[in-house]
């Protein structure tokens, strides 16, 4: 879940990307519109799909996402975004994320994604070398 507790920990996390929190992503009250974080939690499941994706005859499409905002980001700077894997299914996995600026975390989010087989448009079994690598994604513990 979105709410777990281990998520708003910096350790818990094995695959980091960032990005920049820009003038435009701010509304009236001066903090971070709650829609750019889906914005920031893409740009580093979109950097983990890369890392894994099969081959070219497939693809990833995510099939839910649930945010939980927890504090706000007022500052134009940069914000780390974690991303672990909490579970494998046949088709599809399960990541838990974060976006944090400095040891603030300011959003947690829970992914399903689905490999699809491209010519079918259908999900298809998640292949065993791509297993392998998603449980090296697992969260940190401790």
């Amino acid at each position: 879940m979105a709410n777990e507790p281990r998520l708003l920990s910096r350790a818990t996390y094995r695959l980091w990307a960032q990005d920049r929190v820009r003038f435009g992503d701010t509304d009236r009250l001066g903090h971070v519109n709650n829609a750019k974080y889906a914005t920031y939690f893409e740009t580093a499941r979109v950097e983990l799909m890369q890392q894994v994706l099969p081959g070219p005859d497939s693809y990833f499409v995510i099939a839910r996402i649930a945010i939980d905002f927890r504090a706000e980001i007022r500052e134009l700077s940069t914000v780390d975004i974690g991303t672990a894997v909490t579970a494998i299914g046949r088709t599809s996995f399960t990541t838990g994320q974060a976006v944090f600026q400095g040891e603030l975390c300011a959003a947690t989010a829970e992914g399903v994604v689905v490999l699809v087989e491209a010519a079918t448009r259908r999900p298809m079994p998640l292949p065993e070398a791509l297993r392998q690598h998603l449980t090296t994604l697992a969260p940190v513990e401790g």
